[in-house]
């Protein structure tokens, strides 16, 4: 497991390093920059905006005696989306969007959960 978190954090930022360095020679310097720039703050935008309400729906959720499991990973997803955006890189970007988008978060939500109970049942067996 470490030895696969050991080269995301790599091969990631190598392979956006080198689309930035391959669309900076095809559109040029300046408009890669401004695109990683707008991306960077449009995302960091959505995300508080979507944190915000994520934060709202906990509360609520806390306030009628339930737990708010869903809103967290709700919670969870959109700091992570909002931390890949705001990071330079078009995989960066898209794996962000991904993240803020509901429909493709849930999906990511329950692609998780499947993951994390399946480790969880094969450690207690």
């Amino acid at each position: 497991m470490l030895t696969r978190l050991i080269a995301v954090f790599i091969l990631i930022p190598l392979i956006d390093l080198l689309i930035l360095i391959a669309l900076g020679q095809y559109i040029g310097v300046w408009q890669t920059i401004a695109i990683i720039v707008v991306i960077g703050i449009i995302g960091a935008v959505i995300a508080q905006r979507q944190g915000f309400n994520a934060i709202n729906s906990i509360k609520a959720e806390l306030q009628i005696g339930h737990i708010p499991s869903a809103q967290l990973w709700d919670g969870l997803f959109i700091v992570i989306g909002g931390v890949l955006l705001i990071t330079p890189g078009i995989i960066t970007d898209i794996l962000g969007l991904l993240c803020l988008l509901p429909k493709s978060r849930a999906t990511a939500k329950e692609a998780a959960i499947f993951y994390l109970k399946r480790r969880f049942l094969k450690r207690i067996r």
